[in-house]
């Protein structure tokens, strides 16, 4: 159901907190109809995946959009529910300006100083051996996991990193990952995400990597399908949820508009919006003080589109890079149909902090 109150109380088995990819998969949907219930404070399904389309309806996603190796199971579910794959555009030239003069190059490896470029290899080779020391179901039990977790990425570059072209780079490629400053990261924390995702160059990469492939209709499709066989009689939308009580028998879960009754609550938000729930009785110290450690990363995507994807003509890939600037990170973002040209941006970290409090005159619109 939507919108509307509710005076008498649902009883079901499991409320889902959260409709995203978390609340919507298949724990949550395979069990015998109106057993389970999803609550969302959006009026929508998908979370963080969100596609909105242009005049002629073409699908641009704001929120995430790319899949690749490693990511099984989003294959898995995206096959489910017969949500399509295609390659991410990666032909041609890429670019990159660094200290303002631009070069083109081909492959993953940029026209740098030949002391920039060494420092990077050294850094990268050091932090992926790293890497693959933290075990990947259990980080804090590495044997380095405290000490690593006792600094940010930025005291370790600027410890171990010689240049400072090296050290604005891998800055940026954190950045780029993470939306988030390398001094707001744990060491830790940067190494076991690495781990899971198959090292930095698959992180960082298009072929074989992170960006290597997108969804037909874009990638909030999945999160929509998956709530249509759920059906609309159980998920809650634009129904925030204010409060979960425990008993012994179960959990009431009040949300806007709704009571729901059930023997377990599943919370599949982020950390920072669980935080604000009214937990009774309320939740052990140790995951309150989680909740409020753990914030989000900071990012604001950009679409400019064009008529066609003339920088393919030219001979470039759409992907460039640059040392300065608010959009330091740019992709060809053009449907599989070939028009209409889109070039996607990021401002991510500080950048995104910075120009999330612009308004259009102050940006200059």
């Amino acid at each position: 159901m939507a919108n509307g109150t509710r005076s008498t109380t649902e009883q079901v088995d499991v409320a889902v907190v959260g409709a995203g990819l978390a609340g919507l998969t298949r724990r949550a949907t395979s069990s015998p109809p109106a057993t389970r219930c999803s609550s969302s404070r959006r009026d929508r399904v998908g979370g963080r995946l969100l596609n909105q389309h242009l005049a002629d309806g073409t699908p641009l996603e704001v929120g995430g959009q790319w899949i690749g190796p490693t990511q099984d199971r989003l294959a898995a579910l995206a096959d489910e529910v017969d949500v399509l794959q295609y390659p991410t555009y990666d032909e041609g030239e890429n670019l990159l300006v660094y200290k303002g003069e631009p070069s083109r190059y081909t492959g993953t490896i940029p026209k740098l100083p030949a002391p920039v470029l060494a420092d990077i290899g050294l850094a990268q080779l050091r932090l992926d051996r790293m890497a693959r020391t933290v075990p990947l179901d259990e980080p804090w039990r590495a044997r380095r996991a405290a000490d690593w977790d006792a600094q940010t990425v930025e005291t370790w570059l600027r410890r171990n990193v010689v240049t400072r072209g090296a050290r604005e780079l891998l800055r940026l490629g954190v950045t780029s990952v993470f939306a988030a400053e390398a001094a707001d990261l744990s060491l830790l924390h940067v190494l076991a995400y690495s781990h899971a995702g198959g090292l930095l160059d698959r992180l960082l990469g298009v072929q074989d990597g992170a960006q290597e492939r997108r969804f037909v209709g874009g990638s909030q499709e999945i999160a929509v399908r998956l709530a249509d066989r759920l059906g609309p009689d159980r998920i809650r939308l634009a129904e925030p949820v204010r409060r979960i009580a425990q008993d012994d028998d179960g959990v009431t879960v009040h949300a806007d508009g709704s009571v729901v009754r059930a023997r377990h609550a599943v919370v599949a938000i982020p950390p920072a919006l669980a935080s604000r729930i009214d937990y009774d009785p309320l939740l052990p110290a140790a995951r309150d003080q989680l909740t409020q450690k753990m914030p989000m990363g900071s990012v604001i995507k950009v679409m400019c589109t064009y008529a066609e994807p003339f920088w393919r003509a030219d001979g470039l890939s759409g992907q460039a890079t640059s040392d300065d600037g608010p959009i330091q990170i740019t992709f060809d973002n053009t449907p599989p149909a070939g028009t209409p040209g889109v070039l996607l941006g990021f401002f991510e970290g500080a950048h995104a902090r910075e120009w999330s409090r612009a308004t259009p005159t102050s940006a200059g619109g």
